[in-house]
Formats: structure tokens, C-alpha cells, sequence
């Protein structure tokens, strides 16, 4: 059953979906548009650059974060753990998120201080004939990271609660193995 704070996590993780799935598409189209500009009227689209660089593909990248640890999609290695009792397996997954929460959180943090020291000084980058606006994408790290953090916090109690408890061992959910063919 979803909780409150799931619910909240997941519909904050799929706005942020939902907005790096349309720069996908602006940058599919802007690009596009630019080199037939470029080969068809010898009239390029002048920053397509700067733009596809500092935003379409900042939220390509880090946009989508939470969404990775909602649907765990890290790079799991299981040559030591492949054989453990479940719940062993989800200590170890407790404790490996407990770390990745130091880590997530310090680069939220962080990202979230250069985020708002770049949004005071409004940081742009000089395309050639204008300066594009580059402070607005410093945020999309910290909102990729966050919620990253949302989520990771939530597995990391659901794992430890299921290796202490052994209730829920099946809401600590191990990822599928990835098949080489």
C-alpha cells in the first residue's frame, strides 16, 4: 500500500520525468531545425550549442535521478550476495543506501549552495552575439538529487526494516538480474 509520502515522491519524480522527456524533445527538434537551417538557408540556429549543452541535456541527465532509485535501476553486483538469505541481502541493501544517502545528500547540499549562489549572481554564458541564462539549470541538480534522496531514504528503511524485522522482505524489492546474451 502507498503512503502519503510515496505518493508525494512519486508524483515530484514524474513531473521532473515528465520535464526531461520534453527537453528530449525540444533538443530532438531544435537540433534538427538547426541543421536544416544551417544546410538549407545557410542560416544556423545561433546558441543551439550552449543551449543543448546547459539545458536540454542538464535535464536529460539529472532530472530523472529519482526516478532510477524508484525503479532501481542502478548497477547492482551480487557475486558475493547472489546466494544469502533475503533477509541478509536486504541488510546489505540497508546499509549500501545508508551510504548512498551520505553521498546523495552532500551533493544536494552542495548543489544546492552553488544553486542559489549562481541564481543571486544570475550566471549566463556568452554565446557569441547574446548571453544565454545558465543559472536556471543549476536547479535541475539539485531537484534530480533530492529526489534521488527522497527515494533512496525510503528504500534504505523499507531494506533495514525487512532485515530486521523480516516483514516486507517482498516491498524490498531486488532488482532483475541483467541478462548478457
Amino acid at each position: 500500500m502507498e503512503t502519503v509520502l510515496e505518493k508525494s515522491i512519486g508524483a515530484l519524480t514524474t513531473a521532473l520525468m515528465a520535464i526531461a522527456g520534453v527537453c528530449i524533445t525540444l533538443m530532438m527538434v531544435h537540433v534538427s531545425l538547426d541543421v536544416l537551417m544551417k544546410y538549407i538557408f545557410n542560416l544556423p540556429i545561433q546558441g543551439t550549442l550552449e543551449i543543448v549543452s546547459y539545458y536540454y541535456m542538464v535535464a536529460a541527465v539529472f532530472l530523472p535521478l529519482g526516478a532510477v532509485e524508484r525503479n532501481h535501476g542502478q548497477i547492482f553486483v551480487e557475486v558475493f550476495t547472489q546466494h544469502l538469505a533475503p533477509r541478509r541481502i536486504a541488510a546489505i541493501d540497508g546499509f549500501a543506501k545508508l551510504l548512498g544517502l551520505c553521498y546523495v545528500g552532500v551533493l544536494t547540499w552542495m548543489t544546492g549552495v552553488e544553486s542559489i549562489r549562481q541564481t543571486r549572481d544570475l550566471e549566463a554564458w556568452d554565446a557569441v552575439f547574446f548571453d544565454i541564462p545558465v543559472w536556471p539549470t543549476r536547479w535541475f541538480l539539485t531537484l534530480g538529487c533530492g529526489a534521488m534522496l527522497l527515494y533512496m531514504a525510503l528504500h534504505a528503511y523499507r531494506d533495514l526494516h525487512a532485515a530486521f524485522t523480516g516483514r516486507g522482505l517482498s516491498e524490498a524489492v531486488k532488482p532483475a538480474p541483467i541478462v548478457m546474451e
